[in-house]
């Protein structure tokens, strides 16, 4: 389920390994004005995902919503095709190295600071004590909101997702050269994420509130509607050392007993060699409606 973007046409085929009614996300419901006013709507010529800000002037968001090209970004909206906003142009925006066959994971520097708080990354020990099958995690972003994904929702939603496979190894989707614990599973039985809430937010509850705990990637390698099985959702505290790095920004990230994990406590090199994975398919739809990159079954 790539929850990408909204295009006119096919975006990018990854030739290697790896984008209405009321109803919302898939089994959720529209945000009211003035909520997640950190989560932002990334805005590429023929295409729009989800994203999330993590500085002032930085937005995490999925490695193949940079493919799409972003220029832009609208914070503090609950509806990107409506008036209100703040439109911000992007001044660069890179991908994680090699996303397609790892972190399906990539960055916006923003040409000025937004207004709204940045949102609090998950620490590796607040994801290994909370983090847990059976959870419930909280998905947010502009993706369409039926399984068929026909729909042409263009609202802010949200929806309640519970944790399937913690360590995303369970099914043919999960990337083998981050697992286990580079990714997690979530949703299912028609609540899920869609096109265009790819790079969207996965907040975790904490004591410390809601943290950023997954980015929205894909859909499961099952048959069926391309929406409403749940998704595949890649950890952000695997690459909070990566964004530092590349972005120089300051990234909160939450603690676990008083004490924050050190970047140390990082790691992003995965837990198993390359399985040669499935490859990925981005698929689009007209104008109107998003794109969500899905994994194709096997």
């Amino acid at each position: 389920m790539s929850r990408a973007l909204v295009v006119l046409s096919i975006l990018f085929l990854s030739s290697s390994a790896r984008a209405g009614g009321d109803a919302p996300i898939v089994g959720g419901t529209p945000v009211p004005v003035g909520g997640w006013r950190d989560v932002v709507a990334v805005l590429a010529p023929n295409a729009v995902c989800s994203g999330t800000l993590i500085a002032p002037d930085v937005v995490l968001t999925a490695g193949h919503c940079i493919a799409a090209g972003p220029v832009e970004v609208l914070v503090d909206s609950v509806d990107y095709t409506k008036p209100g906003g703040d439109r911000i142009a992007v001044k660069w925006s890179r991908a994680y190295p090699d996303w397609e066959h790892r972190y399906d994971i990539g960055v916006i520097m923003l040409e000025h600071v937004a207004r709204p708080k940045p949102r609090m990354l998950a620490s590796a020990c607040t994801v290994r004590e909370h983090l847990v099958a059976g959870a419930e995690v909280r998905a947010v972003g502009f993706g369409l909101a039926s399984e068929s994904g026909t729909d042409a929702n263009t609202r802010l939603r949200e929806a309640l997702l519970p944790v399937i496979d913690p360590t995303c190894t369970l099914d043919a989707a999960c990337e083998g050269s981050i697992a286990p614990h580079g990714e997690f599973i979530a949703g299912g039985n028609g609540t899920d994420t869609c096109f265009g809430d790819s790079g969207g937010p996965v907040f975790l509850e904490t004591p410390e509130g809601p943290v950023l705990a997954g980015v929205t990637s894909r859909g499961l390698a099952v048959p069926g509607a391309p929406c409403g099985n749940g998704g595949v959702y890649v950890r952000a505290d695997k690459v909070t050392s990566w964004l530092k790095s590349v972005t120089g920004a300051a990234i909160t990230r939450s603690s676990c007993a008083g004490r924050q994990d050190g970047d140390a406590a990082v790691d992003e090199s995965g837990g198993c060699a390359a399985t040669g994975g499935l490859g990925w398919l981005a698929l689009a739809v007209p104008i109107g409606g998003l794109v969500r990159r899905r994994r194709r079954p096997r």
